[in-house]
């Protein structure tokens, strides 16, 4: 491909060599079962429901809001009128009941959630309880009131936030559990109850704990650290920003790609029925310093961009802003997976380190936010100055940490006219 193509291909590369090789070892395994994908308009269930359907499954995707007008990856790849949709709150639990009951389900891959932050869910306890821990009971109790032999595989989706603040990193399996947040707290409450199920009513279960899972097709741009800088710097022109008590936190970091393999592996494998398993990153890092390796590495793909891309051209300040944050928020330092069950096991590790799935993420956002949700207004840019030396400045020091503060460099030429979203050449997927 020549290096041109690169910043004007179409950013759906979909599916990358390690998730085609799991869809192709998977097919076997799913050809025409039925499978419910809940949450499947969300994140990572939409990348769930699209290799699943790949991989030849019958796919009926759950959501409480399935609208076009959303926005998801089901609707923006045309993949809507190739599964069966159901809207449904999974806070019903009569409607929930008929769904399991009615879909003479293979498996349940339950990612939906009432609130998957933790800024939403301290707005709405109450429903985050509901839905985040009553929600899984449902589909549990449902497939529980089946004929034993008729019962689905039910894989919950959990999140390395049931550990809690922890002196002991990494995170194992058998640690004890400690969240105390509201979305912890009720992501715990489920887990501990997928157990219950599994072990004393009979309904096959698998919990998988989750980290921060980053990728193409997160529209999460409110709260999530990525795809809200993304927007920062692709639609506002802006630096993406860092929330101040952030400035100390270290999390996993996995592609969107591999958290699909990782649930492939674990539900065509019968020994890990009844099991837990830790969901591990490929990428362990400072959050200031994921935002700074973001900043670096899109200013990097901008001054290697051919002079007449729309990407050479787009203006943006190549800084971050440290900004306050919630002091109600309970947050955790340090969250970290061991990922050593789920090799073992299931033979799943990750297979996209943290600066590929940047690429094709940040390619994607490029693309999204010119195509499918440009700015509104014309970004102004101020006539430039005399070129400064740009380089990274400490600001800030605590427990060995360096937290860094990128400086804009500034560009001799003429006085820039008012830059618009640019538009782009759609191509076909890149092999």
């Amino acid at each position: 491909m020549s290096q041109k193509s690169h910043f004007t291909s179409v950013p759906d590369c979909w599916p990358g060599k390690a998730l085609r090789e799991t869809i192709e070892e998977s097919r076997s395994f799913f050809q025409n079962k039925n499978v419910l994908v809940t949450g499947a308009f969300g994140f990572v269930g939409g990348h769930l429901a699209r290799a699943l359907h790949e991989a030849g499954a019958k796919v009926t995707a759950l959501d409480k809001d399935t609208s076009s007008s959303r926005g998801s990856q089901l609707d923006l790849t045309s993949l809507r009128h190739e599964m069966k949709i159901v809207e449904a709150d999974i806070t019903d639990r009569r409607l929930i009941e008929k769904i399991v009951h009615d879909g003479r389900f293979h498996t349940i891959f339950h990612l939906a959630a009432g609130a998957t932050v933790i800024e939403k869910a301290i707005q709405d306890p109450y429903g985050t309880i509901m839905a985040n821990t009553m929600g899984f009971v449902n589909l549990a109790e449902a497939a529980r009131l089946l004929p034993e032999e008729e019962r689905p595989l039910v894989i919950y989706s959990s999140t390395d936030k049931v550990y809690g603040e922890s002196e002991t990193l990494p995170y194992t399996e058998d640690q004890n559990l400690g969240g105390v947040g509201v979305y912890d707290a009720a992501k715990l409450c489920a887990d501990i109850l997928a157990a219950t199920y599994d072990k004393a009513l009979g309904v096959k279960t698998i919990v998988l704990r989750m980290c921060n899972i980053f990728g193409p097709y997160d529209l999460n741009f409110n709260y999530r650290l990525i795809p809200k800088a993304m927007r920062n710097i692709f639609r506002d022109g802006e630096s993406p920003e860092l929330y101040m008590n952030s400035i100390e936190h270290f999390r996993d970091y996995l592609f969107v790609e591999d958290a699909v393999r990782a649930y492939l592996h674990i539900a065509r494998c019968p020994g890990c029925h009844g099991r837990v398993y830790n969901l591990p990153g490929a990428h362990y890092s400072a959050t200031p310093d994921v935002l700074r390796d973001l900043v670096q590495f899109i200013g990097d793909l901008q001054d290697e961009a051919p002079a007449d891309s729309p990407l050479a051209h787009h203006k943006w300040n190549r800084s971050i802003r440290v900004v306050p944050s919630d002091p109600n928020l309970i947050t955790i330092s340090k969250q970290h997976l061991d990922g050593t069950r789920i090799w073992q096991e299931a033979g799943f590790e990750p297979k996209t380190n943290f600066r590929d799935g940047l690429q094709v993420t940040a390619r994607f956002y490029l693309w999204y936010f010119s195509q499918i949700a440009p700015s509104t207004e014309p970004v102004i840019v101020a006539p430039p100055e005399p070129e400064i030396e740009g380089g990274f400045e400490t600001i800030l020091e605590d427990d060995g940490l360096p937290v860094q503060v990128l400086r804009p460099r500034i560009l001799r030429g003429p006085k820039a006219a008012p830059m618009r979203p640019p538009a782009f050449v759609v191509a076909a997927p890149i092999e």
